[in-house]
């Protein structure tokens, strides 16, 4: 290593020495560059600076584009955020709306309930009012009956106490067999 270290660093020292001892060679290589900017600036310069100026705007028009998609895509983020907010708060509306319908109907349904049964119990105790007072009409009918049989047996024999007490069980015997 040291060996190509010491060739390296005598090319080195042999270059520098050169420009001295032969200033002729610096000055071609000097003419040389000049040339070659004179040969690039009349046939070249133009068409690399139309590069260059095309790619410096191809990048300003795409970091703009970069620039108005990040703020088209920053509003769309903000309007989606407040169509959520709006939907979440018509969604709450709606909710509540239900809510008290459902309570509406049921308030609706309990009432009509109670309506059904205070008709239901209103009829019943019409009809028990009813059949008691057709109960009570067959009682009176029996009695009458009851009595008239036993004026019928009294009228048709002359009783003494114990003849009428028997009579009048009969009666009352028939008056219940007349009712069966």
């Amino acid at each position: 290593m040291q060996e190509i270290f010491e060739e390296v660093s005598a090319i080195i020292d042999a270059g520098l020495n050169s420009v001295i001892t032969n200033p002729d060679i610096v000055l071609l290589n000097i003419v040389a560059l000049i040339v070659t900017a004179i040969v690039v600036r009349k046939f070249f310069w133009s068409k690399i600076t139309n590069y260059l100026d095309k790619q410096q705007h191809a990048l300003t028009e795409a970091l703009q584009e970069a620039e108005s998609q990040k703020q088209q895509a920053i509003q769309l983020q903000e309007q989606s955020k407040a169509d959520y907010h709006k939907m979440r708060e018509e969604t709450q509306a709606l909710k509540q709306k239900l809510e008290k319908e459902a309570k509406l109907q049921a308030e609706a349904v309990l009432s009509q309930a109670e309506k059904e049964a205070s008709r239901k119990l209103e009829q019943a105790e019409k009809q028990i009012a009813y059949e008691v007072t057709q109960a009570q009409e067959d009682i009176k009918q029996s009695i009458k009956t009851i009595a008239f049989t036993a004026a019928k047996k009294i009228v048709s024999k002359e009783i003494d106490e114990t003849t009428h007490q028997h009579l009048i069980d009969e009666a009352i015997n028939e008056g219940m067999k007349h009712e069966s």
